[in-house]
């Protein structure tokens, strides 16, 4: 059973691990890419479906740096 405190529990430990990759030299290249490729461009299409996709790809990024910049609450 997921409890809010399991959620929360998984959260800090996914946000850590994330921010430890994200913060060395190698995540930084990778989220270099990663924004290049699915961050900057083109969101919108005059095909809905289109940018519901290119939207998707930046929500991964957003979701990414997020999790990088989290901070447990009351820190």
């Amino acid at each position: 059973m997921n409890t809010i405190e399991k959620v929360k529990e998984r959260l800090v430990k996914k946000s850590a691990r994330v921010a430890a990759f994200m913060n060395s030299e190698l995540g930084k290249e990778v989220i270099d890419a990663l924004e290049q490729e699915f961050y900057h461009g083109e969101l919108f299409d005059n095909d809905p479906h289109r940018t519901s996709y290119n939207l998707g790809r930046r929500d991964v990024v957003v979701y990414l740096k997020q999790l990088q910049t989290w901070r447990k609450p009351n820190e």
